[in-house]
């Protein structure tokens, strides 16, 4: 129950813009409670900018402590730091591609889409992974089969603009459908003005 409080308390916070009161319940859930609800919340503040360097790299040793126990969550938060170089952390995709695919393997379904992007968009091929629009699409659609709301935009986006595979409107409204249905607010705009 002290949880459930700490945590609210921490999105309170994050709400009045007290980024470092929040960062630090969060941080002490995740630490002493192995809290995923504040483990999210710790990603989603990472990946909105939201946290300076120090605090990223004390998440990222956590995570990184983390990732070893079977914790898909931090093998994903390692990989998205990684993909990023956030704080301390040398952007280096052929380590987060490692982190992605570890990730999946614990079932983290929004691994999918940071791994499919990075094969369908060619983001790592200045260091060697190289691009293959047809595994990243692959990707896409397990990942949004599987549950990732994020993996479904992508997709619909990609369908829509018709830039690395061919524009196809039936699948982008499916796709933007399906992700808008598990709550993507950004796809909900897009069916708008679709």
């Amino acid at each position: 129950m002290f949880n459930n409080g700490a945590l609210e308390l921490g999105r309170m916070n994050l709400e009045k813009g007290k980024v470092d009161v929040a960062f630090d319940i969060f941080i002490d859930l995740a630490k002493n409670d192995l809290d995923e609800d504040a483990l999210y919340m710790l990603t989603r503040m990472t990946f909105d900018g939201q946290l300076n360097p120090e605090q990223i790299e004390v998440f990222y040793e956590l995570q990184n402590s983390h990732s070893s126990y079977g914790n898909g969550y931090a093998l994903y938060n390692v990989g998205l730091m990684h993909e990023r170089g956030l704080g301390k952390v040398k952007q280096d995709i052929k380590i987060a591609v490692e982190y992605y695919k570890k990730a999946i393997k614990e079932e983290v379904h929004d691994a999918y889409c940071n791994l499919g992007n990075i094969y369908a968009l060619g983001s790592g091929m200045e260091q060697g992974i190289p691009r293959d629009v047809m595994k990243g699409i692959e990707l896409l659609t397990t990942g949004a089969e599987a549950g990732s709301r994020q993996s479904a935009y992508t997709l619909g986006s990609l369908y829509g603009k018709g830039e690395f595979i061919p524009q196809d409107n039936s699948k982008a409204v499916y796709f933007l459908t399906l992700a808008a249905k598990m709550g993507h607010e950004q796809a909900k705009r897009v069916l708008i003005i679709f």
